[in-house]
């Protein structure tokens, strides 16, 4: 069974509009390390290339972009070609024709050279020379890609390593990290699981149902933001719930202007028109730190109602410092942005700073969690396993109770289905036999009248020299019993020839049908819902089962689909 993997922090912190914790990468032949963010919306992995830097630029720029890949000094490097980013076209900033990528395949290891990282060969990988992204990212979306200019999709990182057994699922748990907490909290990103140590113990948060648009999966209920100081409590910033897009690609919150209005009012902020961003003096900086305010997110599965989990930021997560190209020197802003429409709000690397997201893939579900800050605490690893494998004892005794294991609890209703099956077969089978032998006897006493009346000059035959049977056609039918018990939306199926007999429940009802039809039982129960899901991942890409849930809470059968492959559109310079 795989193991979930750590990314290794690169240790530094980054970029134009941060700063942020990145990873550390090693991409090509030879390996060239370069330092990246973590990105929730795309399947690939970006690093900057050597057109990212110009002669205009900074002598310091290679550096402050994370170092430069060069796919000319790599051995390993299969140029595919240049193709648009197809991410943030709806964002404003995000949408310039420029924002291409020069696509290829390389090797991929994470970490620092001897850090014990794993590998990954024919990594999907994008050369950055656009600065609207000014750091590369680690993908960890699980969508593969399909470039036009090749006949086959190419698979996502996760897939890529889940096919190689180097991670047990398409799953992964990412937080930000927090320079403003304890000494400096880095990032944390496991893959294949989650780190327990960086989110609450026994935490009870349901897990919320992935979005159907794949380029807008994560998205969750914002209910109600909520401000305090010491002079206020819980004052509304959000007048009604809104659907927002959880994207660590970006650095911002977008929210509608009305939302945003409310935050100019609380904390004073001013809007720049040249950098449509809230720029903050140092005067205010000094005000804004000493009344040590803090805003509460209220997240759901939908707009309102249902469970919901409240993540807590001090003003200290708003403190951003934006550098150039942006402005040309570093200034202080607070990372807020006015959204034109609802295809703009957005939940970006600012709001994972102090939340945990954990997102499992092949059972359509995530959840977000406040983020625990603890000095030394040790890296608790859990496995994510996926439900076409079987579960291993690491990875069901430390889990918490987000519900993405349960696989006790399918076997134990596998065993349920299997036994009351067999049960109901039991039964018909003796009322077969009940019948029959009824029938013999009957048979037996109209043979002796026969014989009687044969003596006394009458006439008789017995077809076949058998009697009978209920068909009429004089052959023994025995009951055949097929099949085994199903997974969940299957049939569990008994064929058999004998009489009709229903039992019939409110939880999806067991049939049993005679006359030649056929005896069902169908898994429509709620409590069958994880491990007898069957999602499989063919090497075209991933296939994920979406399981929906109705209003009452429950979760509704949904077949599942092939995941729709990412369409890079090919572009030239």
């Amino acid at each position: 069974m795989a193991l979930p993997v750590s990314v290794q922090p690169s240790q530094d912190w980054d970029g134009n509009d941060g700063p942020w914790s990145t990873f550390a990468c090693r991409v090509g032949t030879p390996p060239q390390t370069v330092r990246v963010l973590a990105s929730t919306a795309v399947p690939e992995t970006w690093v900057v290339s050597t057109g990212g830097c110009i002669a205009t630029d900074p002598a310091d720029c290679p550096d402050s972009r994370g170092v430069v890949f060069s796919p000319n000094a790599s051995s390993t490097w299969d140029n595919v070609g240049n193709f648009a980013l197809d991410v943030e076209k709806n964002l404003r900033n995000y949408s310039s024709n420029w924002d291409n990528g020069n696509y290829g395949f390389d090797t991929l290891s994470f970490g620092y050279l001897g850090s014990g990282g794993p590998t990954v060969e024919t990594s999907v990988i994008a050369g950055l020379n656009t600065k609207d992204f000014y750091l590369g990212s680690i993908g960890l979306s699980s969508q593969p890609l399909n470039f036009t200019a090749t006949d086959n999709p190419a698979p996502s990182l996760l897939g890529n390593l889940k096919t190689r057994n180097q991670i047990p699922s398409l799953s992964y748990g990412y937080s930000a990290g927090a320079p403003y907490r304890l000494k400096k909290v880095l990032g944390s990103l496991t893959l294949g699981g989650y780190d327990a140590s960086r989110r609450p113990p026994n935490d009870t948060i349901a897990p919320f149902t992935l979005g159907d648009d794949i380029s807008r999966d994560l998205l969750i209920g914002l209910q109600s933001i909520e401000y305090s100081d010491a002079r206020t409590t819980g004052r509304r910033l959000l007048s009604e719930g809104i659907l927002t897009f959880i994207d660590s690609t970006v650095p911002h919150i977008w929210l509608p202007l009305e939302a945003c209005r409310a935050f100019e009012s609380v904390f004073g902020l001013t809007y720049d028109n040249t950098t449509d961003l809230y720029l903050v003096n140092s005067t205010l900086h000094d005000t804004l730190s000493q009344e040590n305010a803090s805003i509460s997110f209220v997240l759901g599965n939908r707009v309102q109602g249902g469970e919901t989990v409240n993540i807590t930021f001090p003003y200290a997560s708003f403190d951003l410092q934006v550098s150039s190209p942006i402005v040309p020197e570093p200034t202080r802003y607070f990372p807020l942005r006015r959204a034109d429409n609802e295809t703009q709000y957005t939940l970006g690397r600012t709001f994972l700073q102090e939340s945990y997201l954990t997102v499992d893939y092949e059972r359509s579900r995530f959840s977000v969690h406040q983020a625990t800050f603890e000095d030394g605490a040790v890296p608790n690893l859990i496995p994510i396993n996926s439900p076409t494998g079987p579960s291993s004892d690491a990875g069901t005794s430390n889990r918490g109770s987000d519900g993405f294991s349960r696989g006790a609890l399918a076997g134990t209703v596998a065993g349920a289905v299997t036994l009351c099956f067999l049960t109901i077969g039991a039964l018909c089978l003796l009322f077969w036999k009940r019948r029959r032998r009824s029938r013999v006897q009957a048979g037996s006493e109209q043979v002796g009248v026969k014989e009687a009346e044969t003596a006394s000059g009458g006439s008789t035959s017995i077809i076949g020299g058998e009697l009978n049977n209920e068909f009429g056609d004089g052959q023994y039918r025995p009951p055949e019993v097929e099949g085994s018990p199903g997974s969940r939306g299957k049939l569990v199926e008994a064929e058999g020839n004998h009489g009709g007999i229903e039992m019939e429940g409110t939880d999806g009802g067991a049939e049993l049908h005679g006359s030649g039809g056929v005896a069902e039982m169908e898994a429509k129960g709620p409590t069958a819902e994880l491990d007898a899901v069957h999602v499989y991942e063919l090497p075209a890409g991933e296939v994920k089962a979406k399981i929906p849930r109705s209003e009452s809470g429950q979760e509704r059968i949904r077949i599942a689909r092939l995941a729709r492959p990412r369409k890079k559109e090919q572009r030239t310079e």
